[in-house]
């Protein structure tokens, strides 16, 4: 008789307690949802911003390319204000210096400055795909997570 009693304690304490619990791993999921959402959305602006840089230094190259280094300067103002802002997007000292030296060989009206604007194209485009890659990751690791969650 005790036995009876205890499985039915058993399962009006479970059934109490199945909501709360519910609710509790609904909260956690919901969170980790949030996160994913606001990590994803960064990342796409930081694409977005990657690509306006990498479409403007196309269309200083194209300039240069059509005109030459112009007198008044301002093309080679517009290369040194986008490879400036690109710059500030790199931790590694040798692809700042790679955007720092695009900017002097402008000013100098160099000829080389067709390299570098290619290798400066080259890291932007590079970034772009490494934060693409981290969506990837992001979508992979939360999928993984999700199936062993019920939603």
């Amino acid at each position: 008789m005790s036995f009876g009693w205890t499985i039915t304690t058993v399962i009006a304490v479970v059934s109490l307690l199945s909501p709360t619990i519910s609710a509790i791993v609904n909260n956690i999921y919901n969170r980790k949802l949030e996160t994913l959402k606001l990590r994803i959305d960064n990342l796409n602006s930081r694409i977005d911003y990657e690509q306006q840089l990498i479409h403007r230094l196309n269309i200083v190259r194209g300039k240069l390319e059509f005109h030459g280094p112009i007198k008044d300067g301002s093309i080679q103002e517009e290369v040194i204000s986008v490879a400036a802002d690109a710059s500030t997007l790199f931790k590694d000292n040798s692809k700042k210096l790679d955007f720092e030296k695009l900017q002097n060989y402008v000013l100098q009206n160099a000829i080389n400055y067709r390299e570098y604007i290619r290798v400066c194209l080259d890291h932007l485009s590079n970034l772009v795909f490494q934060d693409q890659r981290k969506i990837d990751a992001l979508l992979n690791c939360f999928n993984k997570d999700s199936i062993h969650t019920n939603e």
